[in-house]
């Protein structure tokens, strides 16, 4: 066969040929062409050898080998072809390049030749034609070669196809031929799907494991010695329609409930596989909350899963668990958590009360404590006021129940009437759930008497009395319980659970009161004292200064007043037949008035305070804050009032926002602030002498003007008072309260039935102040004369007394008893604004000396026992246009 490789010298060699033929100078080993004319006289060509010998393994590559051409002479040819034929069988070919200035053949012998020797020709020609005709001198030229092929690395086949049903393997055997002086082999493979197994010296087995359908390709490398051989593998699998082909879990969600801070119980998720998915990729992707969900992997891809609730709140949470597989869509089964509330059930006495009936026996209760939602466990309990004692600490759910119990030696510190609570703490030790808190309420109300109204009575005085306290309604039969000294009740009536009505005989003495309890306990007495009242000689005592509130200490014959100009707290104390003026500083001053019980002299200040002074020393008794106190700088209208249970009703703000309406008042037993109920107001008010009954003007400043109400001793809402009453700038009323005075114009009954009219004779006259007699039979009515009061008259103040003893029937105006003059004036009486001649008015309690304040005098006047009967002559009153009214 003869193998051409022609090139057309001009192109290969190109600017070559001469470097050839200058720097070969010629070449030999050639052979003529026969009889044809020499192309290129003069020019020959010549090879570096003729001889060629190549060796190799069976399979593996042979490496090439090179002869060298070099040309000579003169008469270089233009063009020039090479050729090269085998003789022989071993040659594949013969590759021919122009390397600087030499002619290269490259000679590559066959591929894949069976071990064995190999012997043969290769003829090679250069030439001047396509056809190699006509041959350069030297051409052609035989080269002998020998090509030696050991025996080497063979794998039998050199290829493998696999081929499978989804879900199962393939395999296939393959035949391994060594190299000489190898005696074994390794293959190796990156795929995870291919194997290489059962290897021998002359053989493997090639597995494919199962895989999703499709087609997969792959290499498997033999090695031997240094030599290597490569096998593509290609491995098909098709789809059996009965085969599992995806992740199947056994249901499509998961639940999972659970109280706060536990764990759910666990829940198995069975997982179908493909069969070739071995192992499942399992993942969770949270939507609400974190790290909640955890789970253990089992055999198949089965999965344990547990739902945590630690660190969570009540709600719902919402995760998905991911299942991913080897060449197999993911699958998703959402799961939800409802995080539940650790919901105590704690139930039993809530309430405990402590009255006169109640014994150390009674004052317990147990309680059920459980948290049904959760495993059973132990619980803990204490709590947080020393009145309450527990049976135990600690117990079990369930099972064990705690005893509660008043602590009597704590409950007696606490102050009486009043509610308290405790709060019973509970837990779960491992703090899973949150604490509860179970609250017991202390109602405690044991028997306490606070005042007896009046407190003070003459000697030989009876009649009805008033106890105030709380407690009362514990006793079956209070008359029986009820402790007395120095005297016997004819009856006692209780009135309510804070009131007791007495009917006592003439007074031989003080008397004190008491109750007791199955305690063995016994409240604070109380004493209604029998005081001898002197007779009093009339006094005009100087005192500058506009005063606010006066009040008569019946028990130290005592007058309590402040003074708003000098801001002190002033007492005139008679001593003998003189009056002892001593005072305290109180900036603000604005009024005055007596507890129930006399231990406590009371004054609103309008820093927004209520202050207590001892009665004996003026000493501070103590200070209580307000929202706001009213006042005023001229002689004020009665902006204070005692009700015979200690409640001091005042103008201002409480400060307490209870809802229960717009009258605030200052409690004297339990010293807090509070609010009468009803849609009133307080604007000013005058109270009975023994508290019981407080009639209170709301405005005179706004149109319509509002009613006036009134408010009884047992009330805790305040009633519009009937009859159209409205407003007064003056007001008065019994000891009792059966006679109330509005203004100086019309006296009322308690009920607010009309008595009469208060009609002074003598019309220049003009009524300043009211004051009852104890009883209410008597009404003194202070007057001052108008044309004197303004003319520089010399006229004096007069008092007017009439009778309001007994309802009118057939006239309208009550009678006039007769009138006496005052030597001096309680008050200013010049034509000036600053003159303000309203006096203050109160009278002794055995109503024989009538006393009169302002900003000029304290009178203290005898009730004569003779009076003025002559009617004075009726004259029209007239008031110069200069004098201002006030208000």
């Amino acid at each position: 066969m003869f193998i051409k490789y022609n090139c057309r010298l001009r192109d290969v060699v190109a600017v070559g040929l001469a470097w050839l033929l200058a720097g070969c100078g010629g070449g030999g080993g050639g052979s003529s062409a026969g009889s044809a004319p020499d192309p290129a006289p003069g020019f020959s060509v010549s090879i570096d050898r003729t001889e060629l010998r190549f060796s190799g393994d069976e399979g593996s590559r042979v490496e090439p080998k090179i002869i060298v051409g070099t040309g000579s002479g003169a008469n270089v040819p233009t063009t020039a072809y090479f050729g090269g034929e085998d003789l022989g069988t071993a040659i594949d070919r013969v590759e021919a390049h122009i390397n600087g200035t030499q002619a290269q053949f490259v000679v590559y012998p066959k591929a894949q030749l069976a071990a064995g020797e190999y012997s043969g020709k290769l003829k090679l020609s250069m030439c001047a034609d396509t056809q190699c005709a006509q041959h350069f001198k030297g051409s052609p030229v035989d080269v002998a070669y020998t090509v030696s092929i050991a025996k080497g690395l063979k794998a039998t086949p050199g290829s493998v196809d696999l081929r499978a049903l989804s879900g199962a393997s393939a395999s296939a055997t393959v035949n391994v031929q060594l190299p000489s002086g190898a005696s074994s082999f390794s293959a190796t493979t990156s795929a995870s799907w291919l194997q290489v197994t059962n290897i021998t010296p002359s053989s493997m087995t090639l597995v494919a494991s199962s895989l999703a359908p499709g087609s997969y390709s792959e290499w498997v490398t033999v090695r031997a010695l240094n030599r290597q051989q490569v096998i593509p593998v290609t491995y098909t699998v098709t789809a059996d329609p009965s085969s599992v082909t995806t992740i199947v879990p056994d249901r499509t969600s998961m639940d999972f409930s659970t109280p706060v801070g536990y764990s759910s119980n666990a829940q198995q998720l069975k997982v179908t596989l493909p069969a070739w998915v071995k192992t499942v990729d399992t993942s969770v992707e949270y939507r609400t909350g974190w790290n909640w969900l955890s789970f253990v992997a089992g055999a198949g891809g089965d999965l344990k899963v547990v739902a945590s609730a630690a660190g969570l709140r009540p709600g719902v949470y919402r995760a998905d668990l991911v299942l991913r597989g080897t060449q197999v869509q993911s699958v998703t089964v959402p799961v939800t958590l409802n995080v539940l509330s650790a919901d105590w059930q704690v139930s039993g006495t809530s309430t405990l009360t402590v009255d006169a009936a109640s014994t150390t026996t009674s004052l317990n209760g147990q309680i059920s404590i459980d948290v049904p939602n959760v495993p059973v466990q132990g619980w803990q309990a204490s709590s947080d006021a020393s009145w309450l004692t527990l049976s135990r600490t600690s117990g079990s759910l369930r099972t064990d129940k705690l005893g509660i119990a008043v602590n009597v030696p704590e409950m007696l510190k606490l102050p009486n009437a009043r509610t308290y609570t405790a709060d019973i703490t509970l837990s779960l030790p491992n703090g899973n759930t949150p604490s509860t808190k179970f609250t017991v309420t202390l109602d405690k109300r044991l028997p306490e008497l606070n005042y007896v109204s009046p407190h003070t009575r003459l000697p030989g005085e009876s009649g009805k009395y008033t106890l105030r306290g709380s407690g009362f309604n514990a006793f079956a039969n209070i008359s029986q319980v009820l402790q007395v000294t120095g005297t016997t009740p004819a009856s006692v009536v209780r009135v309510s659970d804070t009131q007791l009505e007495l009917t006592l005989p003439p007074a031989q003495g003080d008397a004190t009161f008491a109750l007791p309890s199955n305690l063995g306990l016994k409240s604070d007495t109380v004493t209604l004292k029998t005081v001898a009242q002197p007779a009093i000689g009339y006094a005009a005592v100087p005192t500058q200064g506009y005063k606010g509130g006066m009040v008569f200490d019946a028990e130290r014959k005592a007058i309590f007043t402040v003074n708003k100009t000098l801001g002190s707290l002033m007492r005139f104390s008679l001593n003998g037949s003189a009056w002892n003026v001593s005072s305290a500083a109180v900036t603000g001053a604005d009024a005055v008035a007596l507890s129930p019980d006399g231990k406590s002299v009371i004054v609103t200040v309008t820093t927004g305070h209520i202050k207590l002074f001892d009665p004996v020393t003026l000493a501070e008794q103590g200070s209580f804050k307000a929202g706001y106190v009213s006042g005023d700088t001229v002689n004020n209208l009665p902006r204070l009032a005692v009700r015979n249970d200690g409640k001091v009703l005042f103008a201002g703000y409480s400060g307490v926002n209870d809802g229960n309406g717009g009258m605030p008042y200052f409690d004297l037993v339990t010293q807090r602030f509070g609010n009468i109920g009803g849609a009133y107001n307080f604007g000013w008010a005058v109270a009975s002498g023994d508290g019981s009954h407080i009639n209170i003007v709301q405005s005179a400043s706004y149109s319509p003007l509002p009613p006036m109400v009134s408010l009884d001793g047992g009330d805790m809402v305040a009633k519009v008072a009937p009859g159209g009453l409205t407003f007064w700038y003056e007001g008065a009323q019994s000891l009792r309260g059966e006679r109330f005075a509005e203004g100086t114009y019309t006296v009322w009954d308690r009920d607010f039935n009309k008595i009469g009219k208060v009609v002074i004779p003598n019309t220049a006259y003009m009524g300043r102040t009211p004051v009852f007699s104890p009883d209410g039979k008597r009404l003194y009515v202070m007057a001052y004369d108008s044309t004197g009061l303004y003319n520089g008259s010399t006229s004096k103040p007069r008092v007017y007394v009439f009778d309001s003893s007994t309802r009118m029937v057939t006239s309208t105006d009550l009678p006039l008893l007769g009138s006496f003059d005052l030597p001096d004036y309680p008050t200013c009486n010049i034509s000036a604004y600053e003159c303000d001649t309203r006096a203050l008015g109160t009278i002794s309690p055995d109503g024989k000396t009538l006393f009169f304040l302002g900003d000029v005098n304290l009178v203290a006047v005898p009730v004569p026992t003779t009076l003025d009967t002559r009617v004075q002559a009726m004259r029209r009153l007239v008031l110069p246009a200069s004098a201002p009214a006030r208000r």
